[in-house]
């Protein structure tokens, strides 16, 4: 009995630091990770560029007219995808939320509301297609934050 006793508390320390260890190593991935976007990020030249995606001479601009590079969940917002060297027509957005209001020019303007709840991750995924058989495709992954 008076062997179990430290044996058991042993254990239990030993335990205590493995899940403290692993805990710290998944929280330095984490920051590591993060930063290796952050280091991308600064490379392409800011955080904007995700809103760009561009193949040879065409071009698709996703501008959020609040002025902020995330969407807040429940709150509409009006956004404009800017097309270059691509025909509107052709042209096609699908996303949670997305609602087309019309096409001005080369611009096709809409308005993105996604609920609280809707979304696995805070990452709204828009994908876009465009071409003659739709061959092009591209997916945009827009970060969602809650309204304070």
């Amino acid at each position: 009995m008076k062997k179990t006793v430290p044996l058991i508390l042993l254990i239990a320390f030993l335990g205590y630091y493995f899940y403290k260890t692993e805990k710290l190593n998944s929280e330095l991935m984490e920051m590591n990770i993060e930063l290796t976007q952050k280091y991308f990020d600064c490379i392409r030249g800011g955080n904007n560029n995700e809103l760009i995606y561009e193949n040879g001479i065409q071009k698709v601009e996703i501008k959020i007219l609040n002025g902020n590079d995330y969407l807040e969940y429940d709150k509409p917002t009006k956004t404009d995808f800017v097309l270059t060297n691509i025909e509107p027509k052709t042209f096609s957005v699908y996303g949670a939320g997305i609602r087309v209001l019309g096409t001005k020019g080369e611009t096709m303007k809409t308005e993105i509301k996604v609920p609280i709840n809707y979304l696995e991750t805070d990452t709204l995924n828009v994908k876009i297609r465009f071409g003659e058989k739709p061959e092009e495709n591209h997916e945009f992954n827009i970060p969602m934050k809650t309204t304070e």
